[in-house]
């Protein structure tokens, strides 16, 4: 069994071709712009969109654990849930909804082989994202070592933050690792994000040199917190040879997940970026050995 928050069919991004992505639960970052933030439990976690609420109070009435309340706005103790998912359920206009669950390896490569032709006539095939899907190591070997064996091409998103022993492991079953770079400074990622840069560092260090026509740097561009080093990024790259960079304009299309999870955004005011904001990089690399796309 792996836990996986959402699986995505025809995409068009994140990987060649059009692509089955399945999005996996856990991750060891808290990037505070996340688009996904109901991916860092490993466990299912509750959403309530207070936009849907008639506030019939049903899902407080039958939460035997009395876990819910609707008396001053909706309030969720976690430490109370069982996960019975019983609130969902009986929620006439799906306000309440859990974000994640436990599906059969088997099974969701079945799902994924529905779209093989699709994936054949446009080089594409799946992508495993998250969260981070090494964290979840195990199962997500199983799962990629199924997909190889039907003869699917296999692109990793990751944040690079774990073991290498997992890297060495899970090397020989992907085909393409979409690998994000989110700053340089050692304190500024450990303070912002929790991540370690000299793990993600050695991580990335060591695919450039097992397979380098296999790594893609992607780096989100989040104003404030790391567009003062774009230009350092991308040097960094053309130093290490690698091949390919892609930067991703910020975007703030997850807030209202934050929301639905009663956590705070990072920054309200912040606005959307275009790619236009990012041209200016492209004309950096004209006479450099690399080749940048604006977008996944």
């Amino acid at each position: 069994m792996i836990n996986v928050f959402n699986i995505e069919k025809f995409a068009t991004h994140d990987g060649p071709g059009i692509r089955t992505t399945i999005f996996l639960k856990g991750c060891p970052l808290h990037c505070p712009w996340c688009a996904n933030p109901e991916s860092w439990s490993i466990q299912p976690v509750l959403m309530y969109d207070v936009r849907k609420c008639q506030h019939c109070l049903r899902c407080v009435n039958n939460c035997q654990q009395h876990a819910l309340s609707l008396e001053n706005g909706f309030s969720y103790q976690k430490d109370k849930c069982i996960h019975c998912h019983q609130c969902e359920q009986i929620c006439l206009s799906e306000a309440i909804s859990f974000a994640g669950k436990e599906m059969e390896i088997e099974d969701i490569v079945k799902e994924v082989l529905k779209d093989k032709d699709y994936f054949e006539n446009s080089q594409g095939g799946v992508t495993i994202s998250g969260g981070e899907p090494f964290l979840q190591f195990e199962n997500f070997l199983k799962l990629i070592k199924q997909l190889k064996q039907e003869g699917l091409h296999v692109a990793i998103e990751t944040t690079g933050n774990y073991s290498q022993d997992y890297l060495e492991k899970a090397l020989p079953y992907i085909d393409l690792f979409l690998f994000d770079i989110k700053h340089i400074n050692e304190k500024k990622l450990k303070e912002v994000t929790g991540g370690n840069l000299k793990i993600i560092m050695d991580n990335f260090k060591y695919l450039l040199k097992k397979v380098p026509e296999k790594v893609v740097m992607r780096v989100p561009v989040i104003p404030g917190f790391n567009d003062d080093v774009i230009y350092d990024i991308i040097d960094l790259a053309c130093f290490l040879n690698v091949k390919e960079i892609n930067l991703l304009p910020y975007h703030s299309l997850g807030k209202n997940k934050w929301e639905q999870l009663q956590k705070e955004y990072f920054n309200n005011d912040l606005k959307m970026m275009n790619k236009d904001e990012l041209e200016k990089y492209q004309h950096y690399v004209e006479n450099k050995p690399i080749k940048l796309k604006i977008g996944g």
